[in-house]
């Protein structure tokens, strides 16, 4: 396929893909896997890009959740400090873990995720008063 064929078709994905991210569905759960059987891609190469991926697209949309008024900072920021060490150890597990394996862990992770989806029973919504972490 010719190299601009593959960059329309690598923008094109990424669009959908921002979408489901900008709706907090989890683009990169698509992105991956279209990288990887799509184009080709190394399963670390794939997950490193897509961690690149969703620097800008989280920054654009968290900036939209924040104006909607559909963020508690109290509660993000307790998010970000666990979040951060879980990171670092995930890369450094990720890195020394074989593609194969990666793959298998992400799908595994993929089909958890959508089974849960599917058959959870969804608590009702309560925006009620703030708390503490809030």
């Amino acid at each position: 396929m010719p190299p601009l064929a593959v960059a329309f078709l690598l923008i094109l994905t990424a669009f959908g893909t921002g979408i489901l991210s900008g709706m907090a569905v989890g683009g990169g759960s698509v992105l991956v896997p279209a990288l990887v059987y799509l184009f080709a891609v190394p399963q670390h190469v794939a997950q490193g890009a897509v961690l690149l991926y969703f620097l800008p697209s989280a920054v654009v949309a968290a900036a939209a959740h924040l104006r909607e008024g559909n963020v508690r900072l109290g509660r993000a920021v307790w998010l970000v400090a666990g979040s951060v060490p879980g990171a670092l150890l995930g890369a450094s597990l990720a890195a020394a873990t074989p593609a194969p394996t990666l793959r298998r862990i992400f799908g595994v992770y993929l089909l958890a995720m959508g089974l849960y989806t599917i058959l959870a029973r969804p608590r009702a919504e309560q925006d009620g008063p703030r708390g503490p972490l809030d």
